[in-house]
């Protein structure tokens, strides 16, 4: 049986976070994809090219058959329409690419998750980043790294509990 691996997905309007996880709930990868390019929708497109050239690689690397689960985090409202609807865009490319490479993948509320593994549906970045580290060390260079770990834990114990 193949292993079993856990993708978290931290989507902004400006790149895609994201670290994958074992049954062992030890971080494997991290990655980002993102792009210099100023025009939002152009800037979207390059990194979601990326994405999807790369997660094929990252199924290959691991000798992954159906052996990963993702999740990607929903889109929330900001008081700015434009980059709510860019982040939504980025975040539903982000699980049909998944969907293309037969990843399980389902949006998951930001508030389910930091219930879930934080403790508290409301907590700050700074809460996630310091549960982060208590738990996989001081190895996340940016906040984003942390949620995407987090999104991906709270994948592995969802497939655990059904």
């Amino acid at each position: 049986m193949d292993e079993k691996y856990y993708l978290g997905l931290d989507c902004s309007s400006k790149a895609i976070h994201g670290v994958i996880i074992d049954e062992n709930e030890t971080i494997v990868r991290q990655y980002k994809w993102a792009s210099k390019i100023k025009e939002s929708d152009e800037r979207m497109l390059e990194f979601s090219r990326e994405f999807l050239a790369e997660l094929s690689t990252i199924k290959y690397t691991l000798l992954l058959k159906d052996g990963m689960k993702a999740a990607v985090e929903s889109a929330i409202f900001i008081q700015n329409p434009k980059a709510t609807i860019a982040i939504a865009s980025v975040v539903g490319v982000v699980r049909f690419i998944c969907e293309l490479n037969e990843i399980d993948c389902c949006f998951v509320d930001n508030t389910k998750w930091k219930r879930l593994i934080v403790g508290k549906g409301n907590c700050s970045k700074k809460e996630i980043k310091a549960f982060a580290i208590e738990k996989w060390g001081d190895v996340f260079t940016e906040q984003d790294y942390a949620d995407a770990a987090c999104i991906a834990l709270w994948k592995k114990q969802e497939e655990r509990n059904g």
